[in-house]
């Protein structure tokens, strides 16, 4: 349920985000599944209690890789020994009422509240009993608190914080040590080498709330509580660079946090908005970029900081800058790309290229699951022989300096990166065969195509950006022109010879199945004329014939948010605008209650909601629709549908500029381009 205001479109002069209100009840009890509450640092699931309770039943029915899925608390590069999240434990509470020592409520309701980041609780227990309450997780330093608002005849509350393995009330966190004293934990992650110490601190506003230790954990009890409460869990430990001052956070309470908190996010959101006719898209929309934020941690953008979602490693195979730099989050994306281009992490990946003494231009490859020191986390399989994600880790790079134009940016960070994934491509997996044609030899493209596959379409289309971007950039910059000739020729001989039965594109050479695959030549890389028939008869039979087969693994009976989204964006980059909105909406109809978007969400197969990797892709598909920078020029609404008679933007452009307009009964009656001149191509 979305709860949103709206203002009329014409009365837009100052910036507007449509941001809204997610909420879920008791009557979805059987298939709830918790937001997050995350800084980029701290991440967590957070019930409809503001608690972390290990025992609701639909937890059961969604699936994870590798780990049950299950709330907890857990921070960005803790890892124990075997590279996994360390647990940091979880929120619980007791209700005494009388008559019942431990009671659950009757009815709830939680309502997550995207624009200031907060888990906001209605709980109604037997005998009129309410306990209302407010959660977040400091945007701005490591600390969770909780506003507790008792009304009714509660005998008496705990507040305890379990410092135990995710799922079990018996064993300490994995590899950690750990000495309880009332209001504190001291820790220790122990590790071969560089174990993390610190301290986890608890406390309450209320004076009369004893702190006391037990079995499991620390917890803070109240007598008769009446009115409003707050509580607070501040972590400290040797990987901060900045620990929290206990004095300060103390001194700043519940008010001063929660002011710098929404400040941040406010920041957040910015100048740029959009306002469209569904709500439910647009929903869905800000509840990506919310979902971004609040995985993004000071490396890069994780899977998510919870062990379900690999654990917080990164991938290479994402989709975020595009979404981010038209949404106006380009320092995000700039950080991504500065993950993949800082000198460490290149020469993590050319040692893993080839012998580099004996071929110094073995290019770079970049793992295809790696953590916050640049290792490999994948387990053994063949997703280790993936290199399509060489093509993203190349586009995510060369979008930030696309839409910053910042030339240093170009020659440090994006030429490198770029540079490298070409050369790798061109040293290890380039084929020229007998019979004349460039293709890419065996190798693993998308998970559910059979491995290895010959000139694998997505594949190819990747390296065919790498080759072209690593081109445009040597003549940039005024540099390897020999080389450039290279990848130019390379880059028209792979486009030339891609994998086709005569009529349309196909996954991999003499495929008969289907792969979402075949949308790339448009989206996300764009390698691929627009007007070109294999390429539209493509896209043409994935949506007829391919949707059954629409997300990564061999279960479910329909397309997936991520998918359908990436069929919307291709459509959009078409300017197909009623196919565009014909897939978004596909898209929406797997989101959750809180209109988070889940890897697959069918009634008989759910898995690992709030995953960052589909996130950009349905963002991008919505900007596209409203705005496309071609050229030297900027297209206005180039791929929306004919329903939508009144819709406005504020998006950035490639270039850095800023595009305003409003359109009124499918006219166009504001366009603006707010900081800078208008494109030399014009803004039509």
């Amino acid at each position: 349920m979305l709860r949103m205001k709206f203002i009329p479109i014409l009365l837009l002069a100052v910036p507007f985000v449509a941001v809204g209100e997610r909420v879920a009840t008791d009557a979805m009890a059987g298939q709830y599944s918790p937001p997050i509450l995350a800084n980029g640092d701290i991440g967590m699931l957070i019930d409809y209690r503001n608690c972390q309770f290990q025992d609701v039943p639909s937890y059961k029915t969604i699936h994870a890789v590798g780990e049950k899925y299950l709330p907890g608390i857990y921070r960005a590069a803790r890892r124990t020994e075997n590279g996994k999240l360390a647990a940091f434990g979880r929120i619980e509470e007791h209700v005494s009422l009388p008559g019942d020592v431990d009671a659950n409520p009757i009815s709830w309701r939680q309502t997550l509240d995207i624009t200031n980041a907060l888990s906001i609780c209605e709980n109604v227990y037997a005998g009129g009993v309410r306990i209302d309450s407010t959660a977040f997780v400091a945007q701005h330093t490591a600390v969770i608190a909780v506003e507790k608002r008792f009304s009714g005849e509660v005998e008496r509350y705990a507040f305890d914080y379990v410092f135990r393995r995710t799922g079990t009330d018996a064993r300490l966190p994995l590899n950690t040590t750990a000495a309880f004293k009332p209001g504190e934990v001291a820790f220790s992650i122990d590790r071969e080498k560089n174990s993390i110490d610190g301290t986890i601190t608890v406390f309450s506003d209320a004076p009369s709330a004893r702190a006391e230790t037990i079995d499991k954990g620390l917890r803070l009890t109240l007598d008769r509580p009446r009115g409003t409460v707050r509580f607070f869990i501040v972590f400290r430990d040797s990987l901060d660079a900045r620990k929290p001052d206990i004095a300060s956070v103390r001194a700043a309470g519940w008010n001063g946090l929660l002011r710098a908190h929404t400040d941040t996010w406010r920041a957040f959101w910015g100048d740029t908005y959009i306002f469209i006719p569904d709500a439910r898209i647009q929903e869905i929309y800000y509840t990506a970029l919310y979902n971004l934020k609040c995985w993004s941690t000071q490396w890069s953008i994780p899977v998510g900081i919870l062990p379900t979602h690999w654990h917080g490693s990164f991938f290479g195979f994402t989709f975020f800058g595009p979404a981010l730099c038209a949404s106006g989050h380009v320092p995000e994306a700039v950080k991504v790309a500065k993950f993949w281009g800082s000198e460490a992490h290149r020469r993590s990946a050319h040692a893993r290229a080839g012998n580099v003494k004996r071929s110094p231009d073995c290019g770079l490859r970049y793992n295809w699951q790696t953590l916050e020191d640049f290792g490999e986390f994948s387990k053994k399989g063949r997703w280790l022989d993936h290199y399509l994600h060489l093509g993203n880790v190349s586009l995510e790079c060369w979008t930030a300096w696309r839409y910053t134009g910042d030339r240093d940016l170009l020659r440090n960070t994006v030429y490198p990166v770029v540079k490298g994934c070409a050369q790798y491509f061109q040293t290890h997996h380039v084929w020229e065969t007998k019979d004349g044609r460039t293709i890419l030899g065996p190798l693993c493209d998308l998970e559910r195509l059979p491995c290895p596959v010959r000139n694998a379409y997505l594949t190819t289309c990747g390296a065919i950006f790498c080759f072209e971007k690593a081109a445009e950039g040597a003549k940039l910059l005024g540099v390897d022109a020999t080389e450039a000739e290279e990848w130019r020729r390379l880059a028209a001989a792979l486009r030339r010879d891609l994998p086709s039965d005569g009529t349309r594109y196909l996954p991999f050479e003499g495929a008969a199945e289907r792969s979402v695959g075949v949308l790339s030549g448009i989206l996300p890389y764009g390698t691929v004329p627009a007007d070109d028939p294999r390429q539209l008869a493509a896209i043409a039979d994935f949506e007829q014939n391919g949707l059954s087969v629409g997300n990564m693994y061999s279960v479910g009976t329909r397309i997936c948010t991520w998918y359908a989204a990436w069929l919307a964006g291709a459509q959009a980059r078409l300017g197909d605008g009623e196919g565009a909105y014909r897939n978004l909406k596909r898209a929406a109809a797997s989101a959750g209650a809180f209109a988070e978007i889940f890897e697959i969400n069918e009634p008989a197969y759910r898995s690992c909601p709030w995953c960052s990797s589909p996130q950009g892709t349905f963002v991008q598909a919505v900007n596209e629709m409203l705005l496309q920078g071609e050229g030297d020029g900027i297209r206005l609404a180039p791929a929306v549908p004919a329903s939508w008679r009144d819709f406005a933007f504020r998006l950035r452009a490639p270039g850095g500029k800023t595009v305003e307009a409003v359109f009124r009964d499918g006219a166009c009656v504001k366009r603006t381009v707010i900081n800078g001149d208008m494109p030399p191509g014009g803004c039509y």
